[in-house]
């Protein structure tokens, strides 16, 4: 049996404005350290920068002056050092499928712990594109699918990317599917706005060989929820929840991913 997930929402709002890549907003306060850290099938990697004011339009300066350690749950320390691209690695330390990791900062006599489990991945099996007409307009809908691992709770973070760049994220659980073939509709864009090509439509447009890559991430709870808030606070115009203890922004997680993608092509694009 399969579970399609429509985003009619998506749709409606696709019609008024444009779905735009979630932006945190912290606010103008006090300079806060800032850690986004994670351990996958592929990798092991955290960066540590701080926040700026509002009125400063500089990127945040990694922090190249903390110590950071990834401790298994079994006890094994990993220390991870700095390195020319402002991340912390630990050079071939990847994740293991059920297994927790405690990620500890220390930096200006401060220290931030997060924790996370890993858990094995779901494979994506299809990715392609379809039209779908809705209110008499016509959107290019992105529907990729994936089996769900049965007999336990799942939790999922897709990140669609285009040229490498972020172009669509969102999170997702299986409550009520569990084992079965999960197929999500993304709207991209509409047919009117591919044919003006508006500059305030480029962040949605597809183009002709743009190369899209469907990241499917496997997540814990803990990680839905923060992500879930983020998505939140972009609305709702707050903060997401703390994800850290002792007082910084950002997330550590645990994760196991899949990849697939294509070159879009609006020949391939299939008409229900």
């Amino acid at each position: 049996m399969k579970l399609f997930l429509y985003i009619i929402g998506g749709l409606l709002l696709l019609l008024t404005a444009c779905e735009k890549e979630i932006d945190m907003d912290y606010r103008s306060v006090d300079p806060l350290y800032v850690v986004e850290g994670r351990v996958t099938n592929e990798t092991a990697e955290v960066l540590v920068t701080r926040t700026r004011d509002m009125d400063d339009g500089s990127d945040p300066s990694p922090q190249s002056d903390a110590a950071v350690t990834l401790t298994s749950g079994s006890g094994v320390r990993y220390p991870l050092t700095y390195d020319s691209d402002g991340y912390y690695r630990a050079p071939g330390l990847t994740g293991t499928v059920g297994e927790s990791y405690t990620l500890t900062v220390s930096v200006d006599g401060r220290e931030f712990t997060s924790e996370s489990v890993m858990h094995d991945a779901a494979r994506v099996d299809g990715l392609y594109f379809q039209w779908l007409k809705v209110m008499g307009q016509r959107f290019v809908i992105m529907t990729f699918s994936f089996r769900d691992i049965p007999d336990e709770e799942n939790y999922y973070c897709y990140r669609i990317y285009r040229n490498g760049e972020n172009y669509r994220w969102n999170v997702l659980q299986d409550r009520g599917n569990d084992g079965k073939t999960i197929i999500l509709d993304i709207v991209c864009m509409t047919e009117k706005m591919a044919e003006d090509n508006k500059e305030d439509d480029w962040d949605d447009i597809l183009y002709e060989g743009d190369l899209i890559v469907v990241e499917l991430q496997s997540i814990d709870k803990r990680t839905y929820d923060y992500l879930f808030s983020v998505g939140l606070s972009g609305s709702a115009n707050t903060n997401p929840i703390d994800n850290f203890a002792g007082g910084c922004l950002g997330y550590f997680a645990a994760y196991s991913v899949s990849r697939t993608g294509t070159v879009f092509s609006y020949a391939d694009i299939l008409t229900p």
